[in-house]
C-alpha cells in the first residue's frame, strides 16, 4: 500500500484506527520520531487495531523494518502483520483470547519471563525450537488481549539481541493500543 493510501486509510478511519503512532516514553533518547494519536488509548478496543499500521513508517524505517508489512491472519481474533528487515524482521501480533497470564500457563515456552513494557503487565519468551533460530517474543496486556511482538534475527551472528529489538519495539506500539478491559 502506498504512503498515500496508508496516510487517506489513518484520516478516513479517524479514532477508531490505532494508526502508525509510536511515541517513545518520556526520557527516550533513541531518536526515534514523537507521534501522537487523536485519541487516547483507553477510549479503543482492541478489535480495532491494526497491525500492519502499529508503526508509523519513520519507526518501520528507524528500526530497519520495510514497509508495507503483510498480513498474517492466522486465526480469527488473532491478526499479524509480518515485516521484513534488516537486522532483524518481525511479526506483530494482537491476541483477543490471551494474556500474558493464560500465555505463561502454555506449555510451548522454554523461556518465560515476566517484565514490564511501560508499566503494562508484559514478558519474554521463547518457545521451543526457536532458540537456534533466533527468535524472540515480547508481549504485553492490551485491551481484551495482548500484543505480540516476535523479533528473528536474519542472520546467525551475536551483534543483534532480537529479544532487546523486540522489547524496544513492543515500547513504541504501546502507549497506541488500549488498556486492560
Amino acid at each position: 500500500m502506498s504512503v498515500w493510501k496508508r496516510s487517506l486509510v489513518t484520516v478516513v478511519a479517524g479514532v477508531t484506527l490505532v494508526g502508525g503512532c509510536a511515541c517513545s516514553p518520556a526520557g527516550d533518547t533513541d531518536g526515534g520520531s514523537s507521534e501522537t494519536t487523536s485519541a487516547s488509548s483507553s477510549e479503543k478496543e482492541l478489535k480495532s487495531v491494526k497491525p500492519c499500521d502499529m508503526l508509523s513508517p519513520d519507526t518501520l524505517d528507524f528500526f530497519g523494518l520495510e514497509a508495507p508489512g503483510e498480513p498474517a491472519d492466522t486465526l480469527p481474533r488473532k491478526a499479524g502483520c509480518n515485516f521484513g528487515g534488516d537486522p532483524v524482521s518481525v511479526t506483530l501480533l494482537k491476541d483477543e483470547r490471551n494474556t500474558v497470564s493464560s500465555n505463561e500457563q502454555k506449555s510451548v515456552w522454554v523461556e518465560f519471563e515476566r517484565l514490564g513494557v511501560n508499566g503494562r503487565t508484559g514478558a519474554r519468551a521463547i518457545t521451543q525450537g526457536t532458540t537456534k533460530a533466533r527468535l524472540c517474543n515480547v508481549m504485553f496486556e492490551a485491551g481484551e488481549g495482548l500484543i505480540q511482538v516476535q523479533a528473528r534475527e536474519n542472520q546467525q551472528s551475536d551483534d543483534v539481541d532480537e529479544c532487546r529489538k523486540a522489547l524496544e519495539i513492543a515500547k513504541r506500539i504501546e502507549p497506541n493500543v488500549p488498556e486492560l478491559a
